[in-house]
Formats: structure tokens, C-alpha cells, sequence
């Protein structure tokens, strides 16, 4: 198998001769890449910065003439993901491993994320620490941080156990093969902690209709990742059940969903229901300079860093109208289902967030503004209740035999 190596081999190459040695001792072969923009080269590289580069549509000296940092990264980053998809293609690229400090971090795993979840990536980084958010690495994708611990500048007794033990890790999972299964109908379904008992109920009520299942948690990338692998065709339906990042993207919470959010389901045509179960909260970090309109909110310390605010009747009715607008401007079966009794765990009469007016807030928002072809249930019942899990499967299995019809009279649409 080849494993890509990615290092820039003017400040990297003991690194990369390193790694390159246990790639080839584990019997796999190695195939290093030098995105590097200065300096020269101290080692081998199967792929030259100079191929980077021009893979980007510029030379090297053109290039480093320009003496603009930000352009000539981009450059390489830019010619490094379309030789690391190329090399893919070819069926050349089993796994991919990188050592760097900021910048090699930056433009490795901007590599790293243009390929499909499931092929190995490791990254080895100086960043991978502290309050340095790996959001921007990561992305949607399966991405392996290792902290280096000591900075990334040849080799001692710490970084060489870290660089080998990384090294062993992308050659173990390159390695791996998963027995045959039957291929099943993938359902995705979107998840909180507060909403975790009403998920697990729809999971293995759908699970024993023989569907296949994946959550996906309410944070931001998890909307995100969803929706790529909707368009690529993978979840032929979905049950947003947890929708909470929206609230957060209209009110500026810790983990906001992208603009757009709820839309792809709509476009791709595919079964889509959606629950506010989570949508009645703000997320924030706690901290002691709130504004005296949130503190004055009734509230729940989820964890010690993080605070769910209980939302008002106008902030819920954005939410509705957000949802509205979003599925109107689909087309295929799609619908809301609204639990009467609460939309989280602390959402119910008695407990600390339970608001009625501001849940009633959000189904009028709904009824006003929803298109008719898009479906509207109300369910006597809280969202963690197993009653709205049976009615929330009852409504997907409706909208999902509406597909399958539209599918029989027009054979040339895709199915599922």
C-alpha cells in the first residue's frame, strides 16, 4: 500500500527520512511530497516542491519572486491538494501522514480533507494543543491530530517515539479491512445530549425496519458533514431531530450551523423530517460578563463551560421561520413534527426551561409560513417521550413510501 508523506524537506526532511524509513519497515511504500516554498530541499522527494507549485499553474521562481507569504501558501496548498486528489484517483494513496508546525499543518490537512472519509490521515503538528481550535484542520473529516509535543525540529527521545508511534498508527489503519455487509438503506438523524433518549428510540425503531442509521451531533460540523454526505449521495434520508445549531447561528451561539443549513435535503429531493428538539436553547461559554439579558433568562449549567439559555417566544418564531423558509424552497416529501409537551430534557412542565409560550411561539410561526405541500404534525407528547419516537418514525416511513412512489412513475430519478 502507499502512504503519502507530507513535510516541507528544507526544515522537515529528518522528520520525513524518519517516517519514510518505518513506512517501508512496516512493507508499505512510501510516496513523500515536499510542499516547501524556500530554503532548499534536503532530501529526497517523490514529489518536488517545484511539481507542488506547478501543479498550481505557477514555477517555483515565480513564485518565490513575489515574496507574499499568504500568496505563495496558497499556491502550494492549492497544488498540493490536486496532487494528493490525483494521486487518489490512481488508486495511489492508501493513507497520509504529515509533520509540521502552523503553516505545514495548514496546508497538509487542507490536503487531507479533500479526501473521502475513511482513508487514513494523521497529522502530527505543534498546533494540535492549547486553545488552538481544530476546526480548521479537521473540517468534516477524519482527520488524526498528534500533538507533537516538543517542537517538530529533528529528532530527540520524545519526538521520535511520537513520529513512530503516528507512523505505526497511519500503517495499521491503511491495513485495515472490514469484513462484507449488506449495504442498507443510511438514514442520518441529528443528536444532542439533551435529546439523546427520543434519538436512541427512533435509531432502533429504524434499525429494526432494517434501515441503517447515523447521528450526528448538533455542533456545527455535524449539520455540515451531513449534509456533504448527502450530496454525495450516501443518506437517502434524514430526521433532523436536533437542530439546535441553527439557534446558535441566528443568535451567535458556541456552535453555530453554516448559512444554509437544512438545505441540501430539500435540493437533493430525498425524505426529510424536522423536530425542534435542541432549537430551544442558546449556547454559550459561562463567564461572568453576560449580558443582563441572558442572566436574567432562566438557564441550566450543562457543563461547567457551557450554559444552555432558555430562548424567547420571538427568538424560537426566527427559528420556525428559518425552518420554514429552508424546506419551502424544496421539493420532495418533507415536514416538521413538533413534540407538545417540550423540545428538550430541561424543556418540560416543571423543569427549568420549560416555556409554553415560547414553544407555541414556533408552531404558529410554522403554520403561518409553511408551504402547503409541506407537512406540519403535532404530537400530544415531549420529544425524549417513546410516543413521539413512534410518531416521528410513523411520519419519516410516510414521507419515505411518497419518495418511493415518485421514484416508480419517474424511473429516471435515482433511488434508495
Amino acid at each position: 500500500m502507499n502512504i503519502l508523506i507530507i513535510g516541507t524537506l528544507d526544515t522537515k526532511s529528518v522528520e520525513v527520512e524518519f517516517i519514510r524509513e518505518h513506512v517501508i519497515r512496516a512493507g508499505h511504500t512510501p510516496i513523500v511530497i515536499d510542499p516547501g516554498s524556500s530554503g532548499l530541499a534536503a532530501s529526497h522527494a517523490d514529489v518536488t516542491r517545484e511539481q507542488v507549485v506547478a501543479a498550481a499553474g505557477e514555477s517555483l521562481a515565480q513564485l518565490q519572486v513575489t515574496n507574499n507569504k499568504a500568496h505563495i501558501q496558497n499556491q502550494m496548498t492549492k497544488g498540493l491538494v490536486h496532487i494528493v486528489n490525483d494521486l487518489y484517483m490512481q488508486g495511489k494513496a492508501h493513507g497520509v501522514i504529515a509533520v509540521g508546525g502552523g503553516q505545514g499543518t495548514a496546508i497538509a490537512t487542507a490536503a487531507m480533507r479533500e479526501l473521502p472519509v475513511g482513508v487514513p490521515k494523521v497529522m502530527v503538528s505543534t498546533v494540535a494543543c492549547g486553545k488552538t481550535p481544530f476546526g480548521p484542520y479537521v473540517g468534516t473529516k477524519d482527520v488524526t491530530m498528534i500533538h507533537s509535543v516538543a517542537d517538530i525540529n529533528g529528532l530527540n527521545s520524545i519526538t521520535r517515539r511520537i513520529i513512530a508511534q503516528a507512523t505505526a498508527a497511519v500503517c495499521a489503519m491503511a491495513q485495515v479491512e472490514l469484513p462484507p455487509q449488506e449495504l442498507r438503506e443510511l438514514v442520518a438523524i441529528t443528536q444532542a445530549g439533551v435529546t439523546t433518549p427520543g434519538v436512541m428510540a427512533v435509531k432502533e425503531q429504524l434499525e429494526q425496519a432494517g434501515l441503517d442509521v447515523i447521528a450526528f451531533h448538533c455542533n456545527g460540523i455535524g449539520g455540515q458533514a451531513m449534509e456533504e454526505l448527502m450530496r454525495e449521495g450516501k443518506i437517502s434520508g434524514v430526521i433532523d431531530f436536533s437542530p439546535h445549531e441553527i439557534t446558535d447561528l441566528l443568535f451567535g451561539g458556541l456552535m453555530p450551523a453554516m448559512p444554509g443549513r437544512m438545505s441540501v435535503a430539500g435540493q437533493m429531493g430525498i425524505p426529510q423530517v424536522v423536530a425542534p428538539g435542541c432549537a430551544d436553547i442558546r449556547l454559550h461559554e459561562w463567564n461572568d460578563s453576560f449580558p443582563v439579558e441572558l442572566r436574567e433568562r432562566p438557564y441550566v449549567r450543562h457543563t461547567p463551560t457551557h450554559t444552555h439559555f432558555r430562548t424567547t417566544p420571538e427568538e424560537m418564531s426566527a427559528v420556525a421561520h428559518y425552518i420554514a423558509e429552508q424546506l419551502n424552497a424544496g421539493h420532495g416529501p418533507r415536514g416538521v413534527i413538533v413534540p407538545m409537551r417540550g423540545f428538550s430534557m430541561q424543556n418540560r412542565a416543571g423543569r427549568p426551561l420549560f416555556d409554553e409560550q415560547s414553544n407555541l411561539a414556533f408552531v404558529d410561526t410554522l403554520k403561518r409560513e409553511l408551504s402547503l405541500d409541506v407537512k406540519l404534525e403535532q404530537v400530544d407528547a415531549h420529544i425524549n417521550d417513546k410516543e413521539f419516537a413512534g410518531a416521528t418514525v410513523h411520519f419519516f416511513f410516510q414521507l419515505r413510501k411518497h419518495y418511493q412512489e415518485g421514484i416508480k412513475a419517474s424511473p429516471q430519478r435515482p433511488s434508495i
